[in-house]
């Protein structure tokens, strides 16, 4: 992704963001891309070239906490409602009055609330591995035994050694056993790391490490370490305290029923691999809140596929839009 092709803005909240974009051609959408845990920007760099000599308009933030962006380490700030107006100002700044917006991870999460408190601004939405997440207000750690003993192992064990108060040092110390952890060599290795109580700190305080996977290479690697060594993963890590914070759940509980009906055109592509965000979750959410037309697909990835099977996923992806432009 080109660096300049980057920009920044500064939002009503007082946060200053980067973005890359590039306009769209005349009669083409805006896709909007958001990323997830632990990424920026340019987890989406393989969309981004494909769909860029299309002629699709493309804005790509780095989140709050990411990259050139402000990283703020108050969970309070990582709310729904406010990222949500942070992304509207955004596209404000571009004069963009509507965009296909797609998220994977936390990015989902954000591509959610953003179709809560400002739906008007998403013509379509498309989710990759983990599905839509309604605000419903609840905190999710209390499940975790419940949820374990439905799938059969501790899917969510990480989360809460990322809540601890010590993972953002730890996590920076040994950042390349940390990179080793979330992108390993073996996808199917996290049912014996993150998914296991205290496996992810015994991981990283232990410093191990596996060879890079398939899809990443000693570049992209370096990268990523810079980004997340740069700034810290004390921001990052609050977009998981933000979900179990009690001010930020009464928050999303005060959200009228009716905001988390999403009745814009829906794409979730499964994940079938994925160790962690697993698709009967996300299936059930589209079940239960989705009233707008429905497309499912399903790609053999693990947790990144954005990556590992891009060229599938952007196939995917442009046919639905295309299809979209056709109904609409």
């Amino acid at each position: 992704m080109d660096e300049n092709n980057y920009k920044q803005t500064k939002t009503k909240r007082g946060f200053n963001y980067t973005y890359y974009y590039s306009p769209a051609t005349a009669g083409q959408p805006v896709l909007f891309f958001s990323h997830g845990f632990p990424s920026a920007s340019f987890l989406w760099r393989k969309q981004v070239a494909f769909f860029q000599p299309l002629g699709y308009g493309i804005i790509v933030p780095d989140h709050l906490g990411y990259r050139g962006t402000d990283k703020p380490t108050d969970p309070k700030l990582y709310v729904g409602h406010g990222l949500a107006a942070d992304m509207a100002e955004i596209l404000d700044a571009e004069a963009i009055a509507q965009v296909v917006a797609i998220g994977h991870d936390w990015g989902s999460y954000l591509v959610s609330r953003m179709l809560h408190y400002i739906p008007q601004r998403i013509s379509a939405c498309a989710f990759f591995a983990l599905g839509y997440l309604p605000a419903e207000g609840i905190n999710t750690l209390p499940l975790h035994g419940e949820i374990a003993q439905m799938v059969g192992y501790d899917v969510l064990a990480y989360q809460r050694f990322f809540l601890a108060p010590d993972a953002a040092a730890l996590i920076e110390k040994n950042i390349d056993s940390f990179i080793s952890l979330l992108y390993p060599e073996t996808p199917e290795s996290w049912r014996d790391t993150i998914c296991v109580d205290g496996g992810a700190r015994a991981w990283v305080e232990g410093n191990k490490t596996t060879a890079l996977p398939s899809y990443m290479t000693e570049e992209e690697k370096k990268n990523l370490r810079t980004v997340l060594l740069s700034g810290g993963l004390a921001a990052p890590l609050c977009w998981y305290k933000a979900n179990v914070d009690d001010a930020n759940l009464a928050e999303d509980a005060k959200l009228p029923a009716a905001a988390r009906d999403v009745v814009q055109p829906f794409l979730y592509v499964a994940f079938t691999k994925d160790i962690v965000a697993l698709p009967w979750w996300s299936d059930a959410n589209t079940e239960k809140y989705v009233k707008g037309p429905v497309t499912r697909k399903e790609v053999a990835a693990d947790h990144w596929g954005i990556s590992s099977h891009a060229a599938e996923l952007n196939e995917i992806l442009v046919e639905w839009i295309g299809e979209l432009a056709l109904k609409l």
